[in-house]
């Protein structure tokens, strides 16, 4: 025998996941050592990670721009990857409704690494901890370059035509 109650609580989930009401933005947390093995992967593709956070204005600004980065370049191997700084406890709170609002279909991920000064050499050398900031790499190409910026729309796609070429 069908369970109807069962059953009308299965569908009215299905049809809300659906129509988009349930969607959860998928935002994983990570570590420092995740993030240096993503930037290693050892393949031809162009990954450009932004650096940047909610509360940071010109990160904000410049959102757009990156999102739609993939879409100017159809068929490259290019991925762009939105590496967050903001608090962990802000997750919920402002990171996964900025997602939400923006229909951010890139991956982005929270650095869960409060000690700034413990790992952002890491990223790079001469970076002073400065938001927004971008590391562009192919390391099929050995090319690595690490911006500490806000960029333009233009500025952005030439700077990432000179990893395609």
């Amino acid at each position: 025998m069908v369970n109807l109650k069962l059953l009308s609580i299965t569908c009215f989930g299905l049809i809300l996941s659906l129509s988009g009401f349930t969607r959860t933005p998928k935002v994983d947390v990570i570590k420092i050592d995740d993030l240096q093995a993503m930037i290693a992967q050892p393949n031809d593709t162009t990954y450009v990670f932004n650096f940047w956070a909610t509360w940071c204005s010109p990160c904000v600004k410049e959102f757009p721009d990156f999102q739609s980065l993939e879409s100017k370049f159809p068929g490259a191997k290019l991925r762009v990857i939105f590496v967050s700084l903001d608090f962990l406890k802000d997750k919920a709170r402002s990171l996964e409704p900025f997602v939400t609002k923006h229909d951010v279909r890139n991956a982005v991920f929270l650095l869960d690494e409060p000690d700034y000064n413990s790992w952002i050499d890491r990223v790079d050398s001469t970076w002073e901890g400065n938001l927004p900031a971008s590391l562009v790499v192919n390391n099929a190409k050995h090319l690595r370059r690490f911006f500490p910026q806000e960029f333009g729309a233009q500025a952005l796609s030439d700077t990432v035509k000179q990893f395609l070429n």
